[in-house]
């Protein structure tokens, strides 16, 4: 058992490793076709932040772990709504922009009813399906809300955003052919071999314990893979820069549950239980809770008292599941 969880956190090490260097590859590229700065942080560095849980979508579908998918694109949301935060809000009051509340939050929601609607449309033989074609859909409103995000970012120009996107586009260096190459394979090899040690050593785990795979997705796998937004949503909060958490997460989200899905479905047909209608709903109540919590909010902030709830429900959800 011990070494399974070793070889979990290995593989989930080999992920945000190979991630990175797949992303400094592709900037480097795109420097050399004169891509601009802003461009280069709106699509490749957006993409690039999802190539672990992408790579676990694919392994899993290949495998026909569906409960592993869907399982880790909603456990992963819940995790960024209620335990991020949460954390985030005990360093440090997480400021927020009211566009999210009155955009960004909505279209998550309709989101989730999209994925509840489809879970429960189509069977094939005695289970519940999301198909080819509802993947498909799935990925075509993922494109959507992407290309309004771009709009809207050019339409509001949030300088802020524009500056922080830019020097981290900066902070990655302009690499030679051979190193682009090498960082390539490299980056592939560690998103292959992580996805593969996180997803066969979480089947074998709850294979020996008698958990399901859709537990199993909703907690180790979803926690795992939201190491880098808790990382990120601490260090954001202990420099006082957490006006970008909560849309950089709501953003997350949408695009987790939509595009994961969506992966996994056109690659393999995903069976749907009954089991994540109760994590939708869930997820669908924790966001409308965020929601009426900043819009009674005259501070425009999210403090350590509602930080310490978001993580006590965390906490109550996981239980709940067990």
């Amino acid at each position: 058992m011990l070494s399974k969880i070793v070889l979990i956190i290995i593989g989930f090490l080999f992920l945000i490793k190979g991630a990175d260097l797949l992303i400094k590859a592709a900037i480097s590229i795109a420097k050399k076709f004169g891509l601009s700065e802003m461009l280069i942080g709106l699509t490749i560095l957006a993409v690039g932040t999802s190539l672990p849980e992408i790579f676990i979508t694919i392994t899993s579908s290949i495998d026909g772990h569906s409960s592993l998918i869907i399982g880790n694109a909603i456990g992963s949301s819940i995790c960024n709504f209620l335990f991020v935060i949460g954390i985030s809000s005990l360093v440090k009051p997480v400021k927020f922009d009211k566009r999210i509340v009155k955009r960004h939050l909505p279209i998550g929601i309709a989101a989730m009813l999209l994925l509840l609607f489809l879970g429960n449309t189509q069977k094939l033989g005695d289970a519940q399906t999301i198909t080819r074609w509802q993947g498909v859909a799935l990925l075509l409103f993922t494109i959507c809300y992407i290309i309004y995000s771009i709009y809207e970012e050019k339409k509001f120009h949030n300088e802020k955003i524009d500056e922080e996107i830019i020097n981290e586009v900066k902070s990655k260096e302009n690499y030679s052919i051979i190193m682009i190459i090498i960082y390539t394979i490299l980056g592939i090899l560690g998103l292959k071999f992580g996805g593969d040690f996180v997803v066969d050593n979480s089947i074998a785990i709850a294979n020996s314990l008698g958990l399901s795979e859709a537990f199993i997705g909703m907690t180790i796998i979803a926690i795992g893979t939201s190491l880098p937004e808790i990382i990120t949503g601490i260090i954001s909060a202990r420099k006082n820069e957490t006006d970008l958490l909560l849309g950089n997460i709501t953003g997350s989200n949408i695009i987790n549950l939509c595009l994961l899905i969506g992966i996994g479905a056109l690659i393999n047909p995903l069976t749907f239980t009954t089991d994540f209608n109760y994590s939708i709903l869930v997820l669908i109540f924790v966001t409308i809770f965020l929601e009426l919590l900043i819009m009674i909010n005259k501070k425009n902030e999210l403090d350590r008292k509602i930080g310490i709830i978001l993580i006590i429900a965390y906490f109550v959800y996981i239980f709940s599941m067990i």
